[in-house]
């Protein structure tokens, strides 16, 4: 999951310090947890990227806040070195949200009951600096700008879906957005980097769109260091009760009372905005006309992409020395495609947006399942847990695991009731879809996909933790996200029964 901030812990007031080291210049001094780190030589920190900037200097002068009192503390230190402190959270300040209305926007589709954090719709580009969040970057004013250019805020990471402006506007679901062409010309001006994504849909900016897309994005290059294009995610709610099943009725939830106050921007309501529809283009006018339905890729249509992107890929290859645009691993698995070899993407810069992760995992097997042992001292079961989708490749791991002697392997693929089938990966499994699956299967030994539960790995998204997911189903639980957690796991197993 991308990092979700909290903001019950976001004060406005400055760093709120969780964690000291020990032996740190912040231990030396008395700071502690809970403490809150106001200001660095004059400087009144807005998040921790101020921080990082403020104390690089030989002589700084730290504003602290303990309760009701405020102390001044001095340091004297190298420029280079660390104070040793960590923030609750990153941002100190007010978090950006979200001005856009994107008909495909995942927080549409959840139910409600959830943990408030799940419905924040952030679209802060400091989050996309520090953690590689996808921002679409329609909420910078001027000072933004000047922020991002004077400290180097690079590389950024910037959803674009589509460069025709029309088109994005309505695939952004607002009436006009800035010319994302422009201002990746002048992140490059600057000399800041830029990451994007492109969010495809069936019929709507794939095909000949997706190719003038991929083509003008690269010409920003080597401003543009990555193009990646992944399938659109709709789950059942985005379809039960809302009729026609269009991208103008999507665009149109954000307008209900429940989302209409969420953004920190208001937008026209799209009604409101009609006048100026027309001002859009024959692209857009014909997509809002015509209600054009939003669905999932098939498995042709999927392959189609692969076909486009990979075509792309070789000729930035022969120009640039690098692929540039890579197909979510996703579409791979979709179509039945084999994965790319891991050369061909580039270091896997976009690996936490799901390219390449499935190459990385094969590749990394092949290597951990050397050190698997030949044998069990006991028979023993284990249940690899999985979502639909990856599982065909999860078998191969079945399959090897079940050449060791005593040891019952099986592959335990779990449809998602929640979200609804057509959600297929395992990072939206849910705790209450894996419990009855466990028990229904009589598994007692399994293994967890990682990507199932959150960034710091204690909670899948409704609420479930491995320890409520082990005493729910009476398996033994453990999780793996890497074939040596797996390897080690069998180990386990081999030594201890």
């Amino acid at each position: 999951m991308e990092y979700q901030p909290d903001l019950k812990r976001i004060t406005g007031e400055g760093g709120v310090i969780a964690a000291v080291a020990p032996g740190s210049i912040a231990a030396e001094v008395g700071l502690g947890p809970g403490d809150t780190l106001v200001s660095v030589g004059g400087l009144r920190l807005r998040d921790v990227i101020d921080y990082r900037f403020a104390i690089a200097d030989e002589q700084i002068e730290l504003v602290v806040r303990r309760g009701a009192e405020e102390l001044i503390i001095e340091i004297e230190k190298d420029p280079d070195d660390e104070l040793g402190i960590e923030f609750v959270e990153p941002l100190f300040d007010r978090l950006r949200t979200c001005n856009n209305k994107c008909p495909f926007c995942f927080l549409t589709q959840m139910p409600k009951g959830l943990r408030k954090s799940l419905y924040l719709k952030d679209d802060d580009y400091r989050l996309g600096f520090l953690y590689g969040n996808f921002v679409t970057f329609t909420n910078l004013d001027e000072e933004d700008w000047q922020r991002i250019e004077t400290q180097r805020l690079s590389p950024q990471y910037i959803s674009v879906h589509a460069t025709d402006r029309a088109l994005r506007a309505v695939l952004l679901g607002k009436p006009d957005v800035p010319d994302v062409l422009g201002q990746l010309s002048r992140l490059g001006r600057a000399g800041i980097q830029a990451h994007t994504q492109i969010v495809a849909l069936p019929g709507i900016n794939d095909g000949a769109v997706l190719q003038r897309s991929i083509a003008e994005l690269a010409d920003a290059w080597p401003v543009v260091q990555t193009i990646a294009v992944v399938p659109v995610g709709l789950t059942r709610y985005r379809f039960t009760g809302k009729r026609p099943q269009s991208i103008r009725t999507a665009i149109s939830i954000h307008e209900t009372p429940e989302w209409i106050d969420t953004n920190w921007q208001r937008q026209p309501l799209w009604d409101e905005a009609a006048g100026a529809v027309a001002d859009l283009g024959h692209c857009a006018r014909q997509i809002v006309a015509a209600d054009v339905p939003m669905r999932c890729y098939r498995s042709d249509e999927a392959a189609r992409v692969i076909e486009l992107v990979e075509q792309q890929a070789a000729q930035f290859r022969r120009r640039h020395g690098v692929g540039l645009v890579y197909a979510s691993d996703e579409f791979y698995l979709l179509a039945g495609r084999d994965l790319p070899a891991a050369a061909a993407y580039d270091g896997m810069p976009q690996y936490s947006n799901g390219i390449g992760m499935t190459r990385d995992f094969l590749d990394g097997w092949a290597r951990a399942q050397r050190r698997l042992p030949a044998r069990l001292a006991q028979p023993a079961e284990l249940t690899l847990v999985c979502a639909t989708l990856i599982a065909p490749t999860l078998q191969r791991v079945v399959d090897r695991l079940n050449r060791i002697d005593g040891l019952e392997a099986r592959l335990l693929p779990v449809v998602n009731q929640f979200f609804g089938e057509t959600v297929t990966v395992s990072g939206l499994l849910m705790g209450q879809d894996v419990v009855p699956a466990l028990r229904a299967a009589g598994v007692r030994r399994a293994l967890l996909p990682r990507v199932m539960f959150d960034h710091t790995g204690q909670r899948t998204i409704d609420e479930y933790t491995v320890e409520r997911i082990a005493a729910e189903s009476g398996a033994s639980i453990a999780v793996a996200g890497e074939p040596d957690e797996v390897v080690r796991s069998v180990r386990a197993l081999a030594a201890h029964g």
